[in-house]
């Protein structure tokens, strides 16, 4: 799914603003819009799921998180 994801995005990081191309897929990251805490629908539903370079994932993303904004 993670593969089927990045192929749908065009291996582009969805973040806005940011638009990185990345070829290379281990700094990519199939990232949930709200998080599953393991419920296996919310999980496996790729329309929750976008394509984030790692550093906007490691960054903005978590921060956003962290301060309710998601």
């Amino acid at each position: 799914m993670r593969l089927r994801v990045f192929e749908r995005d065009g291996y582009t990081c969805q973040w806005p603003g940011c638009g990185r191309v990345e070829g290379n897929t281990s700094l990519l990251v199939a990232d949930h819009d709200k998080p599953h805490h393991g419920d296996p629908v919310i999980f496996w539903d790729e329309d929750g799921i976008k394509t984030l370079c790692k550093p906007c994932h490691d960054g903005p993303k978590q921060r956003a998180e962290i301060a309710g904004r998601l």
